[in-house]
């Protein structure tokens, strides 16, 4: 847990690909909660309603399987959902990019759309909607200027970008909402889709962007990599 200005970032760590959900808790007034991988945002809950801090909305930066799992769950709940229009089809039809998926994915309905420059609110708080497309069209970044955080889902991760496997992809867009998150402060944290926050001065291939034909680093999870993240996953959601 980080508590920083009153406000309080929880992580928790849910499904096969070790996804992150996180809990932006303002005590006594509100929650929002990014992403609802399996079997996570449970917790999120949990730990909103222990703040005195009902979860007022639930954000996807992507329509990715892995971080909208549970999405519809907690949609059922009566929290409304919000996403950029752009990934409609992956929220329409989790299954349809042709992956063989671990188990059934429910279709997410969008209930509140995100678009470049919106502006949502937790009581006094600030949540800026950047568009970062490039891992998927509709991806967001979510930054709050008063703890100077950067919630970046999978556009940037601890030792780089996201992946451009998966239809609809697009490197020099990835690239472009990269370059533009690298400007942010070194001081900033990044909160990514998968594995621990780190900050924009920690990543210093990003450094390496004010090139601009430097090749963008790209994440890929090594075995390693995914044991550490199972080790951390257990550590935060304890």
């Amino acid at each position: 847990m980080r508590e920083t200005e009153g406000i309080i970032v929880r992580r928790f760590v849910g499904g096969p690909l070790l996804t992150d959900c996180y809990a932006i808790i303002v005590p006594n007034q509100g929650t929002v909660v990014i992403d609802a991988p399996r079997d996570a945002w449970q917790a999120a809950v949990e730990a909103a309603e222990a703040q005195n801090a009902r979860v007022l909305l639930a954000i996807a930066t992507h329509g990715h399987w892995d971080h909208i799992t549970d999405m519809a769950r907690v949609r059922e709940t009566g929290i409304a959902v919000a996403a950029h229009l752009a990934d409609a089809d992956l929220f329409a039809d989790p299954h349809g990019q042709g992956l063989t998926l671990p188990f059934a994915v429910d279709a997410v309905t969008i209930d509140r759309p995100l678009n470049e420059g919106d502006r949502l609110s937790i009581g006094r708080v600030e949540l800026h909607v950047l568009h970062t497309p490039g891992h998927t069209q509709g991806s967001v970044t979510i930054w709050v200027p008063q703890i100077d955080a950067l919630f970046t889902g999978d556009t940037l991760l601890k030792g780089g970008a996201g992946h451009t496997a998966e239809p609809g992809a697009s490197l020099p867009a990835l690239a472009t909402s990269v370059r533009r998150l690298a400007a942010y402060p070194e001081s900033t944290t990044i909160y990514p889709g998968h594995g621990a926050p780190t900050t924009i001065g920690q990543e210093a291939w990003l450094a390496d962007l004010s090139d601009p034909d430097a090749p963008l680093v790209q994440w890929r999870p090594s075995n390693e990599r995914r044991q550490q993240q199972a080790q951390q996953a257990g550590q935060q959601n304890a």
